[in-house]
């Protein structure tokens, strides 16, 4: 045990030490600052530029509606749209409508609206800009054009729009979730979705990131021979051992800093922003859960990162056998809407209980869903057994994959160190 400790200070502060570890663990806060206080910005950000709109109306119905409805205002005073009303000509309105979009080529106007006259029948106007890709405003013109003709077509069928508004006024859900206490708690899909996928995707990060650092590191110990020095003073388990649990407290260091930054942005945004807190959705048990999957997830794809490390002479090697643990590990993270949908389906309940999935997957059945306690205590389980098999058979490997040199091995040669 004392060698392995010698180890895993060692690992430990050699990563804390380094300037990637250091850049990674102040740019997480500076991301969840930006993910926490950018989007609130952006909302309240307005264009200061004033938008040139010409519009040919040849149905004479839509151009004053129009007008009137376009009527705000930038910080300036100014008004932000400036509209104007172009005249048809005489049998020349495929000239016109050429002459116009000269003008925005030109970029002497930003928008040409062509409403043609059977606008009721067609349900089409035709939308010329340099940029077609403003949401915003493409949507503002079509909720007011279509908003303008629907009034017109009430009236003329003899009935008061503010009639039909307040008889087809639209229900507001209240979502209301029952835990399995019987508890209330008021969550919607954004706040269970967001929530939900805030914690997997670190955890699916972290794994990645962490797992893979060790791989790199085994190599490039190997290719350096520092492994062969270690190994004078220690045998390959203790060696592995080591490296995995070293690496696992600079991950947990890393967690620390960031939950403490996070509880801080958390209580800052409640205060200033009260916003931003509703979409963070989790109970008080949430955290606990997070740490024991991580833990357990660490400890199972570190070990079979270690293993491709072990085996393979370069990176380049590692990222082929490496492949199928990374695509194990993005499998969840791709069924996220669906287990957010349907997190107590016979499909989840299997994932959940697969230990290459489980980390992820159960973790997102208890934020969402509160399964039943033998269900989680069975995941961990299978998942404990696992890791216990897994870091047997890696160790076998890996005592004799870390000093082979040159040849790659192939499955039937691992087998065989296996039985050895």
């Amino acid at each position: 045990m004392r060698k392995i400790w010698t180890i895993i200070k060692r690992e430990y502060k050699e990563a804390v030490y380094k300037k990637s570890f250091i850049i990674l663990t102040l740019l997480m806060p500076l991301l969840m600052i930006a993910f926490a206080v950018l989007p609130a910005l952006l909302l309240n950000v307005k264009s200061a530029k004033q938008v040139r709109i010409h519009v040919v109306d040849e149905s004479n119905r839509v151009f004053e509606s129009l007008k009137s409805n376009l009527n705000e205002t930038l910080k300036n005073g100014k008004p932000h749209y400036l509209i104007s009303l172009v005249e048809i000509p005489d049998n020349n309105l495929s000239s016109l409508i050429e002459k116009e979009k000269k003008l925005v080529a030109a970029k002497k106007i930003d928008v040409l609206l062509y409403i043609p006259a059977d606008v009721d029948s067609s349900l089409r106007v035709d939308f010329y800009a340099r940029n077609v890709a403003d949401l915003d405003l493409t949507r503002r013109f079509t909720n007011e054009i279509s908003s303008i003709l629907s009034r017109q077509r009430l009236l003329a069928a003899g009935i008061q729009p503010e009639l039909v508004e307040s008889l087809t006024k639209p229900v507001k859900l209240s979502t209301i979730k029952i835990t399995k206490e019987g508890k209330e708690s008021k969550s919607g899909f954004v706040q269970e979705y967001f929530g939900t996928f805030i914690f997997i995707f670190f955890l699916y990060l972290t794994l990645i990131l962490y797992g893979s650092g060790i791989l790199r590191s085994i190599i490039q110990e190997k290719n350096s021979r520092i492994v062969e020095t270690i190994l004078s003073g220690s045998n390959s388990f203790q060696y592995m051992a080591g490296k995995i649990m070293g690496t696992g407290l600079v991950s947990l260091t890393q967690y620390l800093i960031w939950g403490i930054v996070g509880i801080a942005l958390l209580f800052w945004g409640s205060a200033y922003y009260p916003e931003s807190a509703k979409y963070l959705h989790f109970n008080p048990l949430t955290l606990l859960y997070f740490i024991v999957f991580f833990v357990l997830g660490y400890l199972l794809y570190s070990a079979l990162y270690a293993a491709v490390g072990a085996v393979s002479n370069s990176e380049q090697e590692a990222q082929n056998l490496a492949y199928p643990v990374t695509l194990s590990l993005a499998i969840p993270l791709v069924l996220v809407s669906y287990l957010v949908k349907t997190p107590n389906s016979t499909l989840s309940l299997i994932l959940s209980q697969i230990p290459l999935f489980s980390p992820i997957v159960m973790f997102a059945r208890i934020n969402l869903a509160n399964p039943p306690l033998w269900e989680i205590l069975l995941s961990i389980l299978i998942l404990i057994l696992t890791i216990a098999a897994t870091i047997w058979f890696v160790a076998k490997i890996f005592r004799i994959g870390i000093l082979m040199y040159g040849k790659r091995p192939t499955l039937p040669e691992m087998l065989k160190w296996i039985k050895y």
